[in-house]
This record gives C-alpha cells, structure tokens and sequence, in this order.
C-alpha cells in the first residue's frame, strides 16, 4: 500500500553534545507522538540515534508535524534544527502501528536515500512521490519558510514562539518589560508576519485536490 512516510535528522548533529541532544530529541518525539496520535499511523521513532521516521495518514498531517516539532524547538530553545523528508510511497509490508520498524518498501527506500542525498545539497525539507501539480509549488514554499524561520538567532527563539502564540505585542512588551514601539518594531524585524503567511501558504497547497 502507498502511505505517506515522514523522516528526518538533526542538522550537524556531530556539532553538539551528544547526551544533552539526545535527551531534548527524544522529548520532542515524544510530545509530537502524543500530540498527533490520531494523524500517526506508525509512531516517530527515533532509528539512528539522530533520525527519526513514521508513516501520517495524509500530507496534510505530515506539514502539521513539521511545522509543530518546528514550534517545539523555539519553545525549549533547543539549540539544533531537523531535517525532513516526506515521501508518498510503496510499503510492501505491514504497518507497525506500535514503532516505525520492521518495516520494508520502496517508498521508505527513496525517503532514507533522499534524507541521505539532502545533507550534501544543504536542503533542509523535500516532499516527493505526489502529482506534480503541487509538487513544487509545495516544496518551494517549504524553503521559504525555513529561509525565514533559519533567520532567527538563537537569543530570539523564546520571543518569536511568544508572537506565535500572542498576536498583541502590546501584551508581549509588559512580558519582557519593553517599550511598545520596540516590541513592534522587533515584531516586524522578525518576519512573523510573513512566516505566517508562509504556513499558511503550504497548508492551502497541501489541501489542494
């Protein structure tokens, strides 16, 4: 059967400690499980110690997962960002639906050699195996919103998930005890409105029919 097939790794995963990265990797997997287990169909399951992969039940929950593991680094301040491959493809197998192993097909083939392929392309998302009438409007959207999201320095991370989840930045300015125009100003300066717009992008072509 064909199914859609989530996967991803930690970008420069060498580059940190490896005890701590674990720890803060595993969390995440763990909170987006439990957050999406109707949308999963084979649970993320961290592999190789750096990569995780799992089957969604449509591209549409495969961009919700991005986008909320995405969220889960800004919120922890996590100091690493994931790759992610989504591939529409062959499962010859059955579907674990406990872990995300013991599984075999094309489609999970091409996803790891794509994985693998994008670390040397310096890309950090690629959906494939969908028609191509949305194929690349999708993935181009995707690079924006990483382009603004890889923006971002470290020591904002904490403020930009606050503008996330408030849109008053009169309110955000009494949190961080700022003036009002500053904060405004920084709202703009981060792009959280064009980074909005650019999920928002993605989610209408993943809906397209």
């Amino acid at each position: 059967m064909k199914a859609f097939i989530i996967m991803a790794d930690i970008i420069s995963s060498s580059a940190h400690n490896g005890q701590e990265l674990m720890g803060d990797f595993k969390k995440i997997v763990k909170d987006v499980n439990s957050r999406y287990n109707k949308e999963i169909i084979s649970p993320l399951t961290i592999t190789l110690g750096d990569e995780f992969q799992g089957v969604v039940s449509d591209l549409m929950a495969a961009v919700q997962i991005i986008f909320a593991l995405d969220e889960k680094l800004l919120k922890n301040d996590n100091d690493f960002n994931l790759r992610y491959i989504v591939n529409y493809g062959e499962i010859d197998t059955e579907i674990n639906k406990k872990i995300a192993h013991e599984m075999l097909g094309e489609g999970l083939t091409k996803a790891r050699k794509g994985l693998e392929q994008m670390k040397s392309e310096d890309r950090e998302t690629l959906i494939m195996g969908i028609e191509d009438s949305k194929l690349t409007k999708l993935n181009l959207a995707l690079q924006l919103y990483r382009s603004i999201y890889n923006d971002w320095h470290k020591k904002d991370r904490q403020l930009v998930f606050d503008f996330l989840q408030m849109d008053d930045y009169k309110k955000l300015a009494e949190k961080y005890s700022k003036d009002p125009s500053s904060m405004w100003r920084k709202r703009r300066s981060l792009k959280i409105e064009d980074f909005k717009r650019s999920k928002t992008l993605i989610e209408l072509i993943a809906n397209e029919s």
